[in-house]
């Protein structure tokens, strides 16, 4: 078999959710799930596609006074549920203290004992950034669309990967001082607040110097200009094969496609079936109308 045929994108819905179920192991799995983390860890847990990165960065700066020696931030700030398909073993020590951690789980499953930098997202948005991230990497541009993209992948899905039940889980966790809650768009609008905050959490003294240097290291156009510390480029190195997918792939996580005349948009359909899900899953449950309520209950945790 040539590798042209062994190693191949998804071009369809179900093709893309097999890759999908290969991506993380059972034995990486079982290595995350058997992490202790120390009590001063910081594990920097979202949603896919919720501000993940851009908090790694953030906290490796203000942590390592702006190191940008690492390859790739995955390296610096393992990612805990691939970290031992990666070669990284989570309980080794790290370049910089506090150790740093990302991960997507939900509350209920994430390794215990350390403190949470949680983030939260507007669901359209998110679901937005995680299309235009998987197709190049996962499946082949202008094969699947949005809204199929979107009712396999987004809508009808379990556990960590559900948006609605990721959040649930980790709002039921709100009085616990161990873990600290944002919403991306509010990092967006005040930044230095959210460094302050992290700085605290984390118990990393903070100097106007350092603030400084972390606003523009964890500025958009810093990232954007650094981009391959930030592409899944080691991710994919190891990754890759045992998916079936072929070496590389185009994905960016500092994200310019969702604006300007690139832009992609959610459908009235789509738009509807995220009110819908909302209604009976976040409002039903929760009594928030809508994500800009959810989101001003957020931010009334850090008043």
């Amino acid at each position: 078999m040539s590798n042209e045929s062994k190693f191949r994108r998804a071009q369809s819905p179900s093709e893309f959710l097999d890759i999908m179920e290969k991506f993380i192991s059972s034995d990486s799995m079982e290595h995350c799930e058997n992490f202790r983390p120390h009590s001063s860890d910081v594990i920097i847990t979202t949603f896919p596609k919720s501000g993940t990165t851009w908090m790694q960065q953030l906290a490796h700066c203000l942590r390592s006074n702006g190191d940008m020696t690492f390859d790739e931030i995955s390296i610096a700030v393992p990612w805990m549920e691939v970290s031992h398909d990666m070669g990284i073993n989570l309980n080794d020590k790290q370049c910089f203290s506090p150790r740093l951690f990302k991960s997507h789980l939900t509350a209920e499953e994430i390794p215990k004992g350390g403190k949470y930098i949680i983030i939260f997202r507007d669901p359209g948005p998110v679901l937005l950034s995680y299309y235009n991230f998987m197709e190049g990497w996962f499946f082949e541009p202008g094969t699947i669309s949005l809204d199929d993209f979107a009712d396999a992948a987004f809508f009808e899905t379990m556990g960590f990967e559900n948006y609605w039940h990721h959040l649930k889980t980790w709002w039921a966790m709100k009085d616990d001082p161990n873990i600290l809650f944002f919403c991306y768009e509010d990092m967006k609008e005040d930044i230095e607040r959210v460094i302050h905050l992290v700085a605290k959490f984390a118990d990393i003294p903070i100097s106007k110097s350092l603030l400084s240097l972390t606003k523009k290291y964890s500025s958009h156009s810093f990232m954007k200009s650094n981009e391959e510390k930030f592409d899944e480029h080691r991710t994919k190195q190891a990754l890759n094969a045992k998916c079936g997918l072929p070496e590389g792939g185009s994905s960016s996580k500092v994200n310019s496609r969702l604006s300007g005349k690139s832009a992609i948009y959610l459908t009235d359909r789509i738009q509807d079936k995220l009110a819908q899900f909302w209604r009976k899953d976040i409002y039903d449950k929760l009594g928030f109308n809508s994500y800009s309520d959810f989101r001003e209950n957020v931010m009334s945790l850090n008043a």
